[in-house]
Order: C-alpha cells, then structure tokens, then sequence
C-alpha cells in the first residue's frame, strides 16, 4: 500500500474520528460491551491472510466507538485524568509519528531534540520552576508519564543521597534501609518505584494526613527520628502537588526545610496539578515547590494532551547525567543533547511536538484562560453541594478535584451508602465519576479535566445525585 492508498481509504472515516471530539455528547459516556472482554480472552493466532484496510477500519470503529469506547471528551466525564485533547496537540503527535523522528538523541532528530529542549524550559517557566541554573544541560527529561517521572526521580534521590557505590553495587545486606517518606494519599508510582529501585516496598513510610488531606509535619518528623536511631538511612522527602484523590496539596515550605535538616532530597510529584503551581489564584498554595531538588508533571493531564506525555524537571541537570549517562563500544557521543544520558529511556517517540505547538498557539494567556475555566467550574460544584440539602464536601476544592457525599438515611452505614449512590450514578450512564476514601470514607469524586466542561454540566450532575437518591430510598 502506498501512501496515496491509504489516504483514499482512510478519508470516509475521517469524520466519524473527529466527530468523537467535535461532538463527544452524540456518544454515551462510557460502553463496555461484555462480549468485548469474553472474545479478548481468546485472541488466537496471528491472522494468515491479510485483510484490505476499509474493513479495518469498520472493525476499529465499531470495536473502540460502538463496543468499549471510554469518552473523556463528553463534558459529563469526571472520571480519572483523561483529558479532552487540544486538536492542535493531536496534530503534533501525527506529523512527529508520520516522520518518525526521536529525541533520544541529536543525530536521531537534531531538530526534534532542539525543540524539546525548549520545551523543557518553557514547561518549568509556565509552572514557576526556574532552579535549573549554570548547567549547559535542559533542565529536565520528558518521560511516557508520571509513573516513569517518579521513578527516575527516586533513583535520582537514591544515587546522589548515598553515592555512586548504590549505585554500581546496589544496596547493601546490612539490615539498614534507605528511607523514603510521603503522604497517606500519595501516588502507587512511588511503592513501585521503591520496588524497582531494590529499595524494598516496606521502606516507603506512608504519613498520615489532616482531615483536607495534607501531611502530617509533625509525625513525618517522629518517623524520620525514629528510622534515623534504627540505623535506617532517610534518602527522600516527596510533597505532594494535587493529591489524584482530593486535590490535597501538602505544606511544601515545611517539607523543603525538613529535607535540608535531614540531609534528603526532596521530590514534589505534582503529576497531576503542578501545571497550576504559578497561576494567580492558586499561586500560593505552591508556596516552596521553587525549593524541590526535582518535579514531576503530566502534560497529559491539565495541559491537554493525548496520553503518553510526563515530564520531570530538575535543579541540578548534571546529577542526571550522573545518574544515567553509558556508555557503550558501538555509541558514539554527541557533545550536543542527548537525551538518552539523562534518563532510563532509549529510543523514544517525540511525544512533546504537541506540547510544543499547543504552547507555542494558545501561549501562557490562553492556558491560563482554560485552567481558569476548569478551577471555576469546581468552585460552583462545591457551590451546589453546600447548598444541596443531604450532601456534604470534603474540602473547598483548591484544584479542579471536588470530593463531596450524601448523608445516608438514619441507620444506613455511610461508606455503603455512597457505594450504592455512585452505582447507581454509573448505572444511569449520563455521568462518569468515580469514588475515594480518604481518611477511609468514602466519597464522591469528580475530577474537572476537560476544557470545554461547564457550569450547566456540573449543575446536572449534582441534579442527577439527587434524583440517584431518590431512587435508592424508592428502593429501601
């Protein structure tokens, strides 16, 4: 097939794709066809004869749009992070996987890896992270996402807290740990990344947190004292910038002072929320994110973007390249950027061309303007559940994140009943928000990610919980 073939045949279906984002309500919310799970059970062989692309592309249509098709463009999706994404982003990622070109390194794509750069430091601009300094190196590392982001900044922590003997013979037998301490409401990345790093799970110490979801200083402290007369060896403190469940942004000042006693490097994992950190109407709960050794962000996220995208930016380039650079008898190094010494990734796509293109036609104003939309948009949630007589918020959402419950009929456990309140939410299939416990109770959660969701929309919503209601106490 040349490529003259395959524009004619994918030309009648162009429309049905971007219809999925010109008009996402002409869709449900979510499908979830059983009978698509059941036959991907038994995935067979390889197919022995090829099939021409039209019928293909009828099978993806129906597979994906008609039979298991989450719509995180519908403007009722309050689900997990999946943004409706910005079409000029989409048009990045085409034209850079139409040329295949990677930043990996220069001579894999000299003008890919120039652009990414920048984009780097455009990113740490836009959020106010301006540490990276004296380096001829960017200031950062583009990764698949935040999962990726945080792990490498943990082995970041690990090889520059305990030396470059961890790191070429791997953590002692001793009985001694090294250390990592985060909040109770922090991302699974970071027990992972613990594992991986051969730091083990359990030394991950999970501090409890206040009644809106931020760090307890105080008992964060008794635990750094206590594994410090163990013999334990604390490597990380890692504040969080927009907890995935609340929105919760932890006291990050206080953290970075409580690093620098300790001698620890300190991590913000503001994969979520960081792209928030320098607005002027939530600047201020960012107080101290300027003083983290190192930052993890998803684009993918609030910036809009088709998933694939994290980001971690930090202080001191060079200790990347400390931490990841090889080298090897077949690899010729390029005293320009090369991407490949500053992170654990090889070869990788050029993920960041939409970032680039988006940032470079919306500019700072026209980000803000959506990131604005969506902190307004939660503000007349919480606005609704206040004045919503048997519903009750966590927080006053600082974040597009607003977690709120009913108050359960007298006798009726309240965990079980919000259970069954957002069951039967889902069941309805007009809306799509999911559920948390935070202080282990559970409520409803409605993440904001999505720049063209409005104030009618999340008035239906709270509409639809009382109609829900209405219909479980029919019920009892």
């Amino acid at each position: 097939m040349d490529w003259e073939d395959l524009i004619e045949a994918v030309r009648p279906y162009l429309d049905t794709l971007v219809d999925t984002q010109r008009t996402p309500n002409a869709r449900p919310v979510l499908t979830d066809d059983d009978s698509f799970y059941e036959s991907s059970r038994l995935p067979g062989p390889v197919p022995a004869v090829g099939t021409p692309l039209p019928g293909l592309l009828d099978e993806i249509i129906s597979n994906v749009l008609d039979r298991g098709y989450l719509n995180g463009a519908h403007p009722h999706y309050f689900g997990y992070f999946h943004p409706r994404p910005l079409p000029v982003a989409v048009l990045g990622d085409s034209i850079a996987s139409l040329l295949n070109q990677s930043p990996a390194a220069w001579r894999m794509g000299p003008a890919a890896t120039a652009m990414e750069v920048r984009t780097l430091a455009w990113v740490a601009d836009f959020i106010g992270y301006r540490g990276a300094v004296g380096s001829a190196l960017p200031g950062g590392i583009f990764t698949s996402g935040g999962t990726l982001a945080n792990i490498s900044a943990l082995k970041l922590a690990r090889d520059v807290v305990l030396g470059e003997e961890v790191r070429e013979k791997g953590m002692g037998g001793d009985g001694a740990r090294a250390t990592v301490y985060a909040s109770a409401e922090a991302h699974y990345s970071l027990s992972r990344a613990m594992d991986m790093l051969g730091l083990g799970r359990r030394s991950l110490r999970l501090v409890p947190t206040d009644r809106s979801g931020r760090i307890l200083v105080g008992t964060l402290l008794e635990r750094i004292r206590d594994d410090r007369r163990a013999g334990h060896r604390p490597v990380a403190v890692v504040g969080m910038a927009g907890a995935t469940a609340t929105g919760a942004i932890d006291p990050l000042t206080e953290l970075a002072a409580i690093a620098a006693e300790h001698g620890m490097w300190f991590h913000i994992d503001g994969a979520a929320a960081a792209v928030f950190a320098d607005l002027t109407r939530t600047r201020a709960h960012f107080n101290g994110l300027s003083l983290a050794d190192s930052v993890t962000l998803d684009p993918h996220k609030w910036l809009f973007l088709p998933y694939g995208l994290g980001c971690l930016l930090v202080r001191d380039p060079d200790r990347l390249s400390g931490s990841f650079s090889d080298q090897a008898h077949y690899w010729s190094h390029d005293s320009r950027t090369d991407f490949v010494h500053l992170g654990p990734e090889g070869a990788r796509p050029w993920k960041s061309l939409g970032l680039w293109l988006a940032l470079r036609h919306l500019g700072r104003d026209g980000y803000e303007r959506l990131l604005m939309g969506n902190l307004d948009v939660a503000a007349r949630l919480a606005e609704r559940v206040l004045a919503t007589d048997g519903l009750d918020l966590f927080a006053d959402p600082v974040l597009p994140i607003c977690c709120f419950r009913a108050t359960p009929p007298p006798g009726a456990d309240s965990d079980d009943y919000n259970t069954a309140l957002h069951r039967e939410l889902i069941r309805r299939g007009d809306f799509h928000l999911t559920i948390c416990r935070p202080n282990d109770e559970v409520y409803l959660r409605v993440a904001i990610n999505n720049h063209t969701t409005r104030r009618e929309h999340v008035d239906a919503l709270v509409e639809a919980v009382v109609a829900a209601r209405a219909t479980l106490g029919r019920r009892a």
